[in-house]
C-alpha cells in the first residue's frame, strides 16, 4: 500500500467560475462517493497535498476542515486525515444507488412516484420542445433578431429607475393591473373579445393556464376532449387530474364537431380554433357555432388556445371564438412566447366571470403570481403602441417567409412532400407520401441539421396523415433555400424522387 504522502489524486481541471477551495472540495467529495477514496484511506498531509497540486497549504487546510465538518473525512492527532469510516447516511445511500444498473435505478425511482409523477416523468413533451435555435426549420420559433431590443431595454431601464419599495412586494395573483387592462383593450380590437381586466389572468405560460384549467374543472372520472392529432401538452396535463382524455378527429378545417360526444361526463373541450395544431386549419364559423352549442347543451367548458392566431397573412386576425360566446362557456388563452420572445415567460387567460375568483385563488396557491417587473415593462410596451406595431411588422415579415418557403418546396421538393397552404402562424404543415414513416424522416433530417416535428408526435390514436411540422418564421430567405435544398437527398433516400424544376406546379 502506498504511503499517504505518495498518494496523488487524478483531479478534473478547475472551471474558471469556481474558487480553488470549492473546486477541491468537490473533487474530493466525488472521489469519496465514487469509491476511489474508500473509507479509512489516509490522505496526504496538507503540506504534501498542497505541493502536489501547486496550491497554498492554507487552501488545503480549509478544504480538509470543510470535509471533516461535513462528515466525509476524520482527523485524529498522530494519525493524520482519513476518509471517514462511517459516512453520512445520505452519502451511503447515494453510493448504493450509484452501484445499481441504470435501468434498475430508473425502475426503482419510478416505482416511488405517484400516478401523476409517473405521467410527468414519462412525458416526452419538454424534450421535444427543446429544439435547436438557429437550425432550419425549428417549429414555434419567432425571429428573435427582429425584436426591438433597444426599445425593450429603454422601457426596462425606465421601470428600473422608477422602482419604489412598494413595487418590490407581492402583487395581485391575477397579475399587474395595468397589463391586464392593456391586454383587455388589445383583445377588444384585435379579437373582438368583450372583457374587462378582472377576467384577465396573467400566468407564466400557456402550460400553466392549461394546468389550472384541468385542476379547476376536471375530477377523476370526468372526460376531457382534445383534438387528435393535437397539442400533446394539453392532453397530458388533463390526464394528470385523473380525467379520461378522449381524442376528437381533425380534418383540414380543424375539429370535426359532428364527432363531439353527447355524454354527461364530458366537462371540457380543448381546441386550437385559429390555427389547428398540427394540421393548420382555421375552424370555420359553422363549426365554431356548433362547438358553442355543444358546450351549452352538455354544460361543458371550451378552452380556446390561440397560440399564434395574431399572425394571419391574408387579412386581419379572425375574431376569436370567445367573441361569439354568449353563455360564458369559453376560456381564451394567449401567450407572448411566440408574439415577442419565449424567455419573457408571460401568458394570459381570459376567463368567464364565474371562474375569475377561483382562477386567481388557484394562481395564488400554486405560484402566488407571475413576476411583476416584466409585466410592468410589457404593459408599457402595449400601452404605448409598440406591441401593435411589432405585430404588423412581423406579419409582413413572416408572410414573406411563408411565401418563400412554399415556393422553394414547390420548386425543389415537388414529388417528395406537399406543403399545405399557409395562411397563419409560424409553422408550415407538409404531408409525406402515404406510406412514409414521418418519425424516421424527421430523425434523418435531424442528422443533416434540419429540425422538423413528425405529425405522428401529435397523435392519440385517430388516423393521421404522415407529415412534418416545420417552422419558417425564424429563417431568412437564404436559410430557407439552403434548408430546403438539404432536404432533397434525405427525402429521396426514403424512396421518393423530386420532379424537375420545370415540372413543379
Amino acid at each position: 500500500m502506498k504511503r499517504a504522502e505518495e498518494l496523488e489524486l487524478a483531479l478534473e481541471p478547475r472551471p474558471r467560475n469556481l474558487t480553488l477551495q470549492r473546486w477541491l472540495c468537490g473533487e474530493l467529495r466525488a472521489a469519496i462517493l465514487a469509491g476511489r477514496l474508500p473509507p479509512g484511506r489516509r490522505l496526504p498531509s496538507t503540506r504534501d497535498f498542497a505541493r502536489q497540486q501547486a496550491i497554498s497549504r492554507g487552501t488545503v487546510v480549509a478544504v480538509y476542515d470543510q470535509l471533516i465538518a461535513e462528515g466525509y473525512l476524520s482527523s485524529t492527532t498522530g494519525s493524520g486525515t482519513t476518509v471517514a469510516a462511517a459516512l453520512p447516511i445520505a452519502v451511503t445511500a447515494r453510493r448504493t444507488q450509484a452501484a445499481q444498473p441504470a435501468a434498475t435505478g430508473e425502475a426503482v425511482n419510478h416505482a416511488r412516484l405517484s400516478r401523476q409523477g409517473r405521467l410527468l416523468a414519462g412525458s416526452p413533451f419538454l424534450s421535444r420542445e427543446g429544439m435547436a435555435l438557429g437550425r432550419p426549420f425549428s417549429p414555434n420559433q419567432p425571429d428573435l433578431s427582429a425584436f426591438p431590443h433597444a426599445l425593450w431595454q429603454r422601457l426596462s431601464n425606465q421601470h428600473s429607475r422608477g422602482l419604489r419599495p412598494d413595487d418590490m412586494g407581492y402583487g395581485e395573483p391575477a397579475g399587474h393591473l395595468p397589463l391586464r387592462q392593456a391586454i383587455a383593450e388589445h383583445l377588444r380590437y384585435s379579437q373582438r373579445i368583450s372583457c374587462h381586466a378582472g377576467q384577465v389572468m396573467i400566468l407564466a405560460s400557456a402550460q400553466q393556464a392549461l394546468d389550472l384549467c384541468g385542476r379547476l374543472l376536471l375530477d377523476p372520472g370526468d372526460t376531457a376532449l382534445v383534438e387528435d392529432p393535437g397539442y400533446p401538452g394539453a392532453a397530458r396535463l388533463f390526464a394528470l387530474t385523473g380525467a379520461r382524455v378522449q381524442g376528437v378527429p381533425v380534418d383540414r378545417l380543424g375539429l370535426c364537431t359532428e364527432a363531439l360526444p353527447a355524454t354527461p361526463d364530458v366537462k371540457l373541450a380543448y381546441v386550437t380554433a385559429a390555427h389547428q395544431s398540427p394540421l393548420g386549419g382555421m375552424l370555420p364559423l359553422e363549426r365554431r357555432l356548433a362547438l358553442l352549442a355543444w358546450a351549452e347543451a352538455s354544460n361543458g367548458v371550451i378552452v380556446e388556445d390561440d397560440y399564434d392566431g395574431e399572425y394571419r397573412f391574408d387579412g386581419a386576425p379572425l375574431p376569436a371564438m370567445k367573441s361569439l360566446d354568449r353563455h360564458d362557456r369559453v376560456i381564451y388563452l394567449g401567450t407572448f412566447s411566440k408574439l415577442l420572445f419565449p424567455s419573457l415567460r408571460l401568458a394570459y387567460a381570459v376567463v368567464p366571470e364565474w371562474l375569475a375568483d377561483a382562477f386567481a385563488s388557484a394562481i395564488s396557491l400554486t405560484t402566488r403570481h407571475a413576476p411583476i417587473f416584466p409585466q410592468a415593462v410589457l404593459a408599457s410596451f402595449i400601452a404605448e403602441g409598440h406591441f401593435a406595431r411589432h405585430l404588423r411588422q412581423m406579419r409582413r415579415l413572416y408572410g414573406e417567409r411563408a411565401a418563400c418557403f412554399q415556393h422553394e418546396c414547390r420548386t425543389q421538393l415537388d414529388g417528395l412532400l406537399t406543403v399545405l397552404p399557409i395562411a397563419i402562424g409560424l409553422d408550415a404543415t407538409a404531408l409525406l407520401p402515404q406510406q412514409a414513416d414521418d418519425r424516421a424522416v424527421a430523425a434523418a433530417l435531424g442528422q443533416w441539421g434540419i429540425e422538423a416535428r413528425p405529425i405522428s408526435f401529435y397523435g392519440m390514436g385517430q388516423p393521421a396523415p404522415p407529415g412534418l411540422v416545420m417552422g419558417f418564421s425564424a429563417c431568412g430567405e437564404a436559410l430557407i433555400r439552403r434548408g430546403v435544398a438539404t432536404m432533397v437527398p434525405v427525402l429521396e433516400s426514403f424512396g421518393g424522387s423530386a420532379s424537375a424544376p420545370g415540372n413543379a406546379g
